[in-house]
């Protein structure tokens, strides 16, 4: 059976797994759907929901932040932000005390879960099974590694995984 798609007000599951789209727009204040996501935030925090990520939430979280960066440098210089990366190769260094105030937010909010080998194997065949992205299934191998089913997100395409409760606030 498909995942179950619930929204933001639906009945809670007692632990749900924080994609990075979720992360993103919750830490991310420009973000689409950033007062959606801050306001379900407060409203797990308010119940007592366990909320948890793993690795590969502060991988992308990070890649965003520095991408953004680089973006916005970009910009100004008239660059693409590789070519940023590339010519100043000291910025990502410069920018990290912001890319570590996010994650310690993340840190505050949430409990790591840790990955094992097993992940990978579980990944690769999510991705053949529901032909996901790799992140979206590292992401969903990685809760069930655990035995967690729910997951807050912001990507549609966790609702093609069977046996999953999607807790998210797109129409």
């Amino acid at each position: 059976m498909r995942a179950k798609k619930n929204s933001f007000t639906d009945v809670l599951k007692p632990i749900i797994y924080w994609d990075a789209s979720y992360a993103i727009a919750c830490l991310v204040d420009t973000e689409q759907y950033h007062s959606e996501c801050v306001a379900f935030r407060k409203r797990l925090q308010k119940v007592g929901v366990l909320s948890v990520v793993s690795d590969f939430v502060y991988d992308e979280l990070s890649f965003f932040l520095v991408r953004q960066a680089l973006a916005k440098e970009g910009r100004k210089t008239g660059q693409h932000w590789i070519d940023v990366k590339k010519s100043k190769p000291d910025f990502i260094t410069e920018i990290m005390p912001s890319v570590l105030e996010k994650t310690s937010e993340l840190n505050d909010m949430t409990l790591w879960l840790p990955t094992s080998e097993n992940v990978k194997e579980k990944a690769f065949q999510l991705m053949t099974d529901y032909s996901l992205l790799p992140t979206d299934a590292f992401h969903i191998a990685a809760a069930k590694q655990e035995g967690v089913l729910s997951f807050a997100t912001l990507d549609s395409d966790f609702l093609r995984v069977d046996d999953i409760i999607v807790y998210t606030c797109l129409p």
